[in-house]
């Protein structure tokens, strides 16, 4: 039987979201003017070079345009088609403030497709020469059923896109962004979905959780080098993707583009190393979570532990 809205609000699953939400005292659904690229904040990202995959998607779209309000220089649209319109409101963006007209590339990025993925990295190799913060997006996020009567295929294809895909951006981008990159940063995708246990919901959540504790492993291997890697929960939103998310809890995706946007602006507006191998939710008030760098450094938080 289907759980009701009423019977998820009281579950263990919703409660735990919440206590993951309430990390910060604050906690937002829309932007709000420390980081509200429409506005004026203090601080910008002018001169950066961006790639995210998933462009053309909810969070993509939001992401893009955030980052040509704040004069970032280019702007990377990691997409498996050509996205005319996209192109044209991210150089719209830049113009709403004032900006210089960016270099958007379209670079074509299927998950399922190695090879795309190192043309790809090649590409901006060549044409740009440098790569600050790249962002893997995109993934998949398959019907939430119960272990024994989902589709097999369906299920793994969660893994091969959100931790192979996640790989294999790794693997093609990595030696550009410590070669030639300033910020040297990579923001993997994980989901509030990864501190949870929500029936039927093991293919998504577990390729989430999967997703931190690869970026601590990126840490190990390349932070040395420079290199900034950390997991964010990009929002609880109602995009194409997570429709597959079950109806009950669709009221509960209520974060605006706006939001998610401005986030992923404000925390690549300059090399954050203290968040590195980390977890960041965009609900979290950004002001509230700088000023306790020092504490999460001290306990090593925002990480994945057995606690014995």
């Amino acid at each position: 039987m289907a759980q009701t809205s009423e019977e998820f609000a009281v579950s263990p699953a919703y409660k735990a979201s919440q206590s993951v939400k309430n990390f910060t005292k604050t906690s937002h659904n829309d932007t709000y003017p420390a980081i509200d690229t429409r506005g004026s904040p203090d601080w910008n990202c002018k001169g950066k070079a961006m790639l995210i995959t998933g462009a053309n998607g909810g969070v993509g779209r939001a992401v893009v345009q955030a980052y040509a309000r704040m004069g970032a220089t280019h702007i990377g649209l990691g997409v498996r088609r050509d996205v005319p319109d996209l192109v044209k409101a991210v150089k719209a963006a830049a113009a709403e403030k004032g900006h210089p007209e960016p270099t958007v590339t379209t670079v074509h990025i299927d998950l399922e497709d190695r090879a795309s993925i190192s043309a790809a990295a090649e590409q901006l190799e060549r044409e740009w020469g440098r790569l600050d913060i790249v962002i893997s997006n995109a993934g998949y996020l398959p019907r939430w059923e119960p272990l024994l009567d989902g589709d097999e295929l369906d299920y793994w294809k969660a893994w091969e896109l959100n931790i192979r895909g996640t790989y294999w951006l790794a693997k093609a981008f990595l030696p550009l962004l410590l070669k030639c990159g300033g910020d040297k940063t990579f923001v993997a995708i994980s989901s509030m979905g990864a501190h949870i246990l929500t029936p039927g919901a093991s293919s998504y959540q577990t390729t989430k959780f999967a997703v931190c504790r690869f970026v601590e492993f990126m840490m190990a291997d390349y932070g040395d080098q420079g290199l900034v890697a950390y997991a964010m929960h990009p929002a609880s939103m109602l995009t194409e993707l997570a429709s597959n998310i079950p109806a009950h809890m669709h009221q509960f995706l209520n974060d605006t583009p706006e939001l998610v946007g401005d986030t992923f602006a404000f925390l690549g507006s300059k090399k954050r190393d203290w968040l590195a191998g980390r977890f960041v939710a965009v609900c979290w008030d950004m002001p509230e979570l700088m000023a306790r760098e020092k504490e999460i450094v001290e306990k090593d938080a925002l990480k994945f532990r057995m606690v014995m």
